[in-house]
């Protein structure tokens, strides 16, 4: 059950419970002072008031499973969503329990919940919260980007590439286009916006017969491709729309209730451009100026250190003395940069062996170290699971549309933000809690 609030989590409902009747409310609270919480008992209330569904959205099935387990503990109702042909639960339909998802579960063309056009009547929430909102800008741009990957579908991805060879030639980029398509070269093109629109309904004829294989995305692109932008890389073509269009998918754009909750949100115009949130929900965010359940933390920076011995090995063996005793996590951008590490860490390459390396070290059967590529944020590893903290590398962008915006809006002010955000919630994994200590 529920024991006892921190002033910070008391405040903030309290706030929300005054603003309720707003469509959209933008919550933050830093790392650790207990969002799911907020999370969930915002869903109940709203179960109680409006008997309406509650859907809680997280950016990962890990995260999905840690919001699941904390609901159990509070004793409120909550069932996971079920992936496959299973229908949604009765006890969400019913508004008897929230409903915990990942957004992708919510925002794909054939979701359950309906989306645009579908024959079939969509679940109309009366409270949609999404968890980790800073997360999701970038997985729901994924689930709204149709990409051809090279490897897989090497024809059609030459097939469309060398459709827009011309446009290259006339901006007199074709020995960089060349070498892009060719493997050559890794930087990501745009396709000339001029050429994109000419050649719009060409690339809808040829994507129609591969309708199948793009099911997921394709419902929300065929009629928007006006409003989206081509690129080119040496892995993929990819499909993108200058901003989601999250009016297809019915049960979030009339949720009576949308509440976007976070530690840290770089740039908050996010929020409007990503989810079609009200100005004044950004501009009037839920805060609490209490600092409770906020973590001790030292941060080193060796780099900026006077030192005369090899840093990297010597915090190797850092790493290796304390997990002798206590969890060890490094944090690194990328698989490749994973495997520097892999001489005195665990290297998890799938879902699963990350869920069960994590899961090893909240238990405290392992204390690591253990190496996760790209997992700045939903992973809880409070107190003993993590007490070393390495961020090894800058954290950048995975997929095409993210490194292209880093390229073209490189040293600009909204980069750096985001790039300051990621690292705050890469230390925010092992700082979770007034009683956390964590270097």
């Amino acid at each position: 059950g529920i024991n006892d609030l921190y002033q910070s989590q008391a405040e903030v409902l309290r706030a929300w419970f005054e603003r309720r009747e707003d469509r959209d409310i933008v919550i933050k609270l830093h790392t650790g002072g207990g969002k799911t919480l907020v999370g969930l008992l915002i869903a109940q209330s709203t179960l109680n008031e409006k008997r309406e569904p509650a859907l809680y959205l997280t950016p990962t099935v890990q995260l999905m499973n840690q919001v699941l387990a904390k609901a159990q503990e509070y004793g409120l109702a909550a069932v996971p969503y079920a992936k496959g042909g299973q229908p949604l639960a009765d006890e969400f339909i019913n508004a008897r329990a929230v409903m915990v998802a990942t957004y992708s579960a919510l925002f794909n063309g054939i979701s359950k919940f309906g989306v645009e056009g579908s024959s079939d009547a969509p679940i109309m929430p009366g409270a949609v919260l999404l968890d980790d909102a800073h997360a999701a800008f970038s997985v729901i741009r994924d689930q709204f980007t149709l990409a051809i990957a090279a490897k897989t579908s090497r024809e059609l991805f030459e097939e469309l590439a060398t459709m827009f060879r011309g446009a290259f030639q006339q901006i007199e980029r074709i020995g960089t286009f060349d070498d892009v398509v060719s493997g050559a070269e890794r930087a990501v093109l745009e396709v000339p916006y001029w050429a994109w629109l000419e050649k719009k309904d060409t690339v809808r004829e040829i994507l129609k017969s591969h309708a199948e294989d793009y099911r997921y995305v394709w419902p929300f692109l065929r009629d928007r491709l006006h409003l989206c932008h081509a690129l080119v890389s040496h892995s993929s073509f990819t499909i993108t729309p200058l901003v989601p269009p999250v009016d297809a998918v019915p049960s979030f754009a009339h949720a009576l209730r949308r509440i976007y909750m976070s530690a840290t949100i770089a740039d908050d115009s996010s929020i409007i451009r990503t989810f079609d949130a009200e100005g004044s929900a950004v501009e009037r965010p839920i805060m609490s100026k209490s600092l409770a359940g906020v973590s001790e933390r030292m941060i080193l920076v060796p780099e900026l250190m006077p030192f005369r011995f090899d840093v990297t090995e010597y915090v190797k063996k850092v790493a290796t003395s304390i997990a002798a005793k206590k969890g060890v996590v490094i944090l690194v951008p990328s698989a490749a940069a994973a495997q520097g590490w892999q001489d005195v860490a665990k290297v998890p390459a799938s879902s699963i062996e990350v869920d069960t390396a994590i899961g090893a070290l909240q238990d405290g059967t392992s204390h690591g170290p253990v190496a996760l590529a790209n997992r700045y944020d939903g992973i809880d590893l409070q107190g003993d699971a993590c007490r070393l903290l390495i961020l090894s590398g800058l954290p950048k962008g995975t997929s095409d549309y993210e490194l292209f915006r880093a390229s073209a809006l490189l040293g600009g002010r909204s980069i750096d933000s985001a790039l300051a955000q990621r690292i705050e919630q890469g230390i925010g994994r092992g700082a979770r809690g007034a009683v956390t200590t964590v270097l």
